[in-house]
């Protein structure tokens, strides 16, 4: 038995004291268009004009919810079995 924790020990101080690997990126990036597209993200043109959608005016005013019924639902509760059974027992419907 103490083989087995002084194993485990071992392996688990192995798991953590390991160093993940870092990796590099595979290509070099080019700095210029990286700064370019976060230009145009800050400024949110990233869709050319020809290819926008124009949204339709939405007709419901904002919490129209509210104004609505609400309407509630009446739980049912579980009918009551009985059963013989010997002794005393806790919980749902112990066959």
């Amino acid at each position: 038995m103490k083989k087995i924790v002084f194993m485990l020990a071992c392996i688990l101080l192995t798991a953590c004291a390991s160093h993940p690997e870092v990796g590099q990126p595979q290509a070099p990036l080019d700095m210029a268009s990286v700064n370019a597209y976060n230009t145009k993200v800050y400024h949110g043109d990233t869709v050319p004009a020809s290819q926008k959608v124009k949204q339709a005016p939405v007709n419901m005013p904002l919490n129209a919810s509210d104004s609505q019924p609400k309407t509630t639902t009446k739980t049912t509760t579980t009918p009551v079995v009985l059963m013989p059974s010997i002794g005393y027992h806790y919980g749902r419907y112990r066959w």
